[in-house]
């Protein structure tokens, strides 16, 4: 059912459409599932591209300098056939070995990720342009689950995260498709009365007192001045209905690259270029990061907001604390389910979708109407159940938008 659902609602595969899926080795037998369901609603043809860490881990450890500077043409040439052709794109998350990058080298690792990014920008930009279905999932891997359920044997973490995982996604339920639209239709809803309210600046504050006595987070976040709501679903220009991420629980917009002032601590961990932060503290002025630090994992944010444009935010993203997500009490130590239990930001690069006519504007274009642009895009967890949120609208008035950490719009 779950690869079906993945499929169906997930990428909304079309019949004759190609899919590739990403996954790692471990991933084998759902990936299976995921095949069989692709070519039982009409897939041309499934890609999948086996994700090994290991192997990776070699490489940024003992290549040669000249090794890690270089970066296969028919990996350039593969996506941008997926573009060309508008694939449908799948990723399942879960990793075989959560702490594998742990002991590389930060520095190497950003390196890779701009090559990386350089060489395929423009199927990043297709992407988050929606230009092509696509959807991160998410399958247990025994050693996540361990790492999510050191109490239990391993074979009991591995069934209860599955268990987790597949009620995350409304497998257990009567009509898991109308469930799932009907969840969007709710998430839609609050986009729609952001968007007639006309909110033009977010202002974050969690009431509780930090060490230097002042309120853990202080953060204004200004908004584009023609900003789209984003909710569950997505639409390609054809018109095709997908779900970008499942589990989702949120609604995200643009800010402008020159207008977050403030200072934010994240609220969960986050794993960033395959490491974890913890206890991270950002300071900006006038968009800019201008002082950051974190008690666990400061050279990986050195390394990250090293990158060009990373300093500077492109999404903002409000989500409630009554998300399902976020009621089970697990942190798990995963972008996918972490992001949609609390509100979040996102170093980097914008969602050209969450501006007005912002998929048809040139990168320049973009810019000036203050979406940022970045090699990279890493989401933080920023939301509590003692954060309250106000809405500056663009006639001046101001709105309670969340209080406690709760919708009250």
């Amino acid at each position: 059912m779950y690869a079906h659902l993945l499929i169906k609602i997930g990428v909304n595969l079309q019949p004759g459409q190609g899919l590739s899926l990403a996954c790692e080795p471990i991933h084998r037998v759902f990936a299976h599932e995921i095949v069989v369901a692709a070519y039982q609603a009409g897939a041309k043809y499934v890609d999948i591209n086996w994700i090994d860490t290991v192997i990776s881990k070699a490489r940024f450890q003992h290549a040669s300098a000249d090794a890690q500077s270089f970066f296969p043409q028919f990996e350039v040439a593969r996506r941008r056939q997926f573009v060309d052709e508008k694939w449908a794109t799948l990723r399942i998350c879960g990793e075989e070995f959560p702490d594998i990058f742990a002991d590389v080298d930060p520095t190497i690792m950003r390196r890779a990720q701009e090559l990386r990014f350089k060489n395929t920008a423009f199927f990043a930009n297709a992407q988050m342009a929606d230009a092509f279905q696509w959807c991160v999932c998410a399958a247990p891997t025994p050693n996540w689950a361990q790492k999510l359920f050191p109490d239990l044997p391993q074979d009991q973490a591995v069934d209860r995260l599955w268990h987790t995982i597949l009620q995350s996604v409304r497998v257990g339920e009567m009509d898991p498709v109308a469930s799932w639209q009907a969840h969007d239709r709710r998430l839609i809803g609050i986009a729609k009365v952001l968007m007639a309210r006309r909110v033009r600046e977010l202002h974050f504050v969690d009431t509780v007192l930090a060490e230097d006595n002042l309120p853990r987070t202080d953060l204004k976040v200004g908004l584009v001045e023609s900003p789209i709501w984003v909710a569950a679903s997505a639409v390609t220009p054809e018109g095709i209905r997908f779900l970008p991420n499942m589990p989702t629980e949120e609604v995200f917009t643009t800010p402008h690259r020159l207008r977050t002032n403030g200072h934010v601590r994240l609220s969960k961990p986050a794993i960033i270029g395959g490491r974890e932060v913890r206890d991270a503290y950002f300071e900006f002025v006038d968009g800019v990061v201008v002082a950051h630090r974190a008690s666990h994992g400061q050279q990986v944010l050195d390394e990250i907001l090293a990158i060009n444009g990373a300093r500077r935010l492109g999404e903002v993203a409000l989500v409630d604390v009554r998300s399902p997500i976020n009621q089970t009490g697990i942190l798990f130590y995963d972008g996918l389910f972490d992001e949609n239990a609390v509100c979040h930001i996102a170093f980097g690069k914008a969602y050209p979708t969450a501006l007005q006519n912002g998929t048809s504007m040139s990168a320049e274009a973009l810019e000036s109407a203050g979406a940022n642009n970045s090699d990279a895009h890493e989401d933080v967890m920023i939301g509590t159940d003692t954060m309250n949120v106000a809405g500056t609208c663009a006639d001046g008035t101001v709105i309670d938008v969340m209080r406690d950490g709760k919708f009250v719009l």
